[in-house]
């Protein structure tokens, strides 16, 4: 796995001033870790927006030492690493204006090229009922040739996996912490699970990353740049789950498909606006789940297009 374009692409993640939007316009523009190696520093500043000074300190800046580094923790661990350069990046994630430059994965990286994707996301603190449907949805989904992502928290996201596994289907958990330190540790078994039986734990930070707040509305892109749709049980106004909704629907153009709950409480409020305000659907059963992604005609073919081969990760060839 020690491949050094690998390596330069984790180094690159750690650029400061750089973010996934920077290194996404870079791969977009020479699409490959070699043609940005290559290019002239003026190039690199035309499509970095920065003083041709300052691009090359960027580039002087790669910790590569630090990279290999996290790359030799993550095959202690069993691990390996895809990044946005590689042909097997997954397709519909490469399409978002931030993805994430690199994943670093215990389990299958396959399954995020496999089956298309629908992710699930709720309440943690969800009631019974709560998790007994995203079980039921996520069940009848997995049966209909989806796989199952969602964020492996406690509750809702916890119930989805579950479901799948139950059904002998891989599943998709993406971290906001690094892949040395599983968070919540209390799924620690459903964690390895996943990874045994077909599925991907997933993390875009360096192996020993905490769990800190601020990364957890960032892995809720992947889970939202992944899947076709989004379905969301029991969210509050506030809530994880509507952040990544609400990127599905007005960044990424993704479903949105909300299952309604009690109206004498909190707990679904989230899910009651975004259907009252039209970027979300009311949804009651899975089929009409089914219906609904089955409309995403452009994602549908870049997923089948990525299933017939490598798109090659080159889109500056296009």
């Amino acid at each position: 796995m020690r491949d050094e374009r690998k390596v330069t692409a984790l180094a690159m993640q750690g650029v400061k001033g750089w973010g996934p939007r920077t290194v996404s316009r870079l791969w977009r523009a020479f699409g490959s870790i070699d043609q940005i190696l290559n290019a002239p520093v003026s190039a690199i500043a035309a499509v970095t927006g920065e003083s041709e000074l300052v691009a090359a300190a960027r580039i002087r800046s790669l910790d590569r030492k630090g990279a290999r580094s996290d790359v030799r923790h993550l095959e202690r661990l069993g691990g390996s690493v895809v990044t946005l350069f590689d042909a097997d990046y997954p397709a519909l994630l490469a399409g978002i204006d931030d993805p994430p430059v690199t994943l670093r994965c215990l389990g299958s990286p396959a399954v995020l090229n496999h089956d298309p994707v629908i992710s699930v996301v709720g309440a943690r603190r969800c009631s019974a009922i709560g998790i007994d449907l995203a079980a039921r949805f996520s069940a009848a989904l997995c049966e209909a040739g989806y796989a199952i992502c969602s964020g492996g928290a406690i509750g809702v996201d916890a119930a989805a996996h579950r479901a799948a596994l139950r059904r002998g289907r891989p599943t998709i958990a993406v971290l906001g912490s690094g892949l040395s330190h599983l968070y919540p540790p209390e799924n620690a078994s459903l964690f390895q699970a996943i990874a045994a039986e077909g599925g991907v734990v997933l993390s875009e930070y360096p192996c020993d990353a905490g769990p800190r707040p601020g990364r957890f509305p960032e892995r809720n892109r992947i889970i939202a740049g992944l899947s076709l749709g989004v379905v969301v049980f029991e969210a509050g106004l506030r809530s994880g789950a509507m952040i990544t909704a609400r990127l599905a629907a007005e960044d990424y153009g993704r479903e949105v498909l909300a299952i309604p709950g009690r109206v004498d409480t909190g707990a679904s409020a989230g899910c009651h606006r975004a259907i009252r305000e039209g970027w979300a659907c009311l949804v009651d059963h899975p089929d009409q789940i089914v219906e609904r992604v089955q409309e995403q005609v452009g994602l549908l073919a870049l997923h089948r297009a990525s299933l017939a081969g490598p798109s090659g990760s080159s889109p500056a060839g296009e």
